[in-house]
């Protein structure tokens, strides 16, 4: 046995590190090390392929830099403005990027909202054969009233199935106003003394009552004709051709998601939380360039604006975070006093947002508190135009992709 092998475990894990620090050269570069890593490339002394623990250290190294940045970024994260401050500051090198940081907690965001939230399938008491039934606009109306009363009163206070109701709203109004125009046609056509054979009237009528127009996103027509990709698109004579192709590409897709999605409320939900991601990422230099706009003639440089709105939406994000995981507790025990306690936080978390934020402008920026309020008035105004829009544009995207 040799002299190694007599020393206990940990001991000979402490000697293999020194041995492997001791190392002449990097097995990269081959320049002669002094200490764990190469001055020159910056490889580590450890190899990865020897020992299991320092293979497992390298993969969360890489994705996570879990070397403690992120529990500090994290918990500095917490006060506002702090991070963000000793970031601009030159403190650097003890927090995680602002750019990896929000991508990994909207990432991981939006996985957990996946699994936690969940929402009632709709239900539409009628579809289009019960519009082609009715004889007469009034009808079409009526009918169309009680659809709509049904689909929100299967709302329910729930957020959640607001995507989801709001398509069914849509086709409901879409299949009465198709019915309302063929009706006012038809007297049209009746007035000016043109007829139509019974057997004529018949299969358009069977047509219309086996048509699956209630299951479609898109459901008007073109050039007073039916709405096709190929035969008869969308075409808006100021846009390029690629640009028109585009377009009706996306609505074709939304069609064909609708058709398969159908009244299943979670399809819709999963959909608009798959691009939702992808819509925040290009709010941030919009939400940056409205920040080097109210605080123009400060010396301050558009990246360093870009800091402090990711580190703002990482705060964003860890509330989003927070609020699906309180949706998800609340929904699995289901308990009436655990549905108080999770309301109470809901409002805590979004009561803080807007309070945070203003700490935060207010340390970063600094200037009188007078001065900060108007600022703040301006930016949220912009801010909420934009968050409307990627929203609207994430519930297209999700339902068109």
């Amino acid at each position: 046995m040799s002299q190694t092998d007599a020393l206990p475990v940990t001991e000979q894990l402490a000697a293999a590190d020194d041995a492997a620090h001791a190392q002449v050269a990097c097995d990269n570069c081959r320049t002669a090390l002094h200490g764990h890593y190469c001055h020159a490339c910056g490889q580590s002394a450890h190899n990865p392929l020897k020992h299991v623990g320092h293979a497992i250290e390298e993969v969360f190294e890489s994705f996570w830099h879990l070397d403690g940045r992120i529990f500090r970024t994290l918990r500095d994260l917490l006060v506002p403005g702090r991070v963000a401050v000793n970031y601009l500051k030159g403190h650097r090198v003890g927090y995680v990027q602002p750019l990896r940081l929000f991508l990994i907690l909207t990432l991981f965001t939006f996985f957990v909202g996946k699994l936690t939230l969940h929402a009632d399938d709709f239900t539409v008491t009628g579809n289009d054969a019960a519009f082609a039934a009715a004889k007469t606009t009034a009808e079409v109306e009526t009918l169309r009233a009680t659809q709509v009363a049904a689909i929100e009163a299967q709302q329910g206070g729930a957020p959640s199935a607001a995507a989801g109701l709001a398509i069914a709203m849509a086709a409901v109004n879409t299949a009465a106003a198709e019915r309302t125009a063929e009706l006012n046609e038809q007297a049209q056509t009746a007035a000016s003394g043109t007829t139509e054979s019974a057997m004529t009237r018949a299969a358009q009528a069977a047509a219309r009552a086996t048509d699956k127009q209630q299951d479609r996103a898109f459901n008007y027509r073109v050039n007073g004709k039916p709405w096709d990709p190929e035969t008869n698109p969308v075409v808006f004579a100021s846009l390029p051709q690629f640009v028109n192709n585009w377009l009706n590409r996306r609505v074709a897709n939304a069609n064909a998601n609708v058709e398969r999605m159908g009244s299943k409320t979670d399809l819709y939900i999963q959909a608009i939380l798959t691009a939702l991601p992808g819509a925040l990422f290009f709010l941030m230099p919009l939400f940056a360039l409205v920040l080097r706009v109210a605080y123009v003639g400060r010396g301050i440089g558009y990246l360093e604006h870009l800091v402090v709105a990711l580190y703002s939406h990482a705060w964003l994000m860890l509330v989003l975070l927070a609020t699906f995981v309180t949706i998800g507790i609340t929904g699995a025990i289901g308990n009436p006093v655990i549905n108080v306690i999770g309301d109470c936080i809901y409002v805590t978390l979004w009561l803080a947002v807007p309070v945070y934020l203003l700490w935060m402008q207010q340390r970063v920026y600094g200037g009188r508190r007078w001065v900060t309020l108007p600022r703040y008035a301006f930016i949220g105004s912009i801010y909420s135009w934009l968050v409307v829009f990627v929203v609207i544009y994430a519930v297209l995207a999700g339902v068109s992709s």
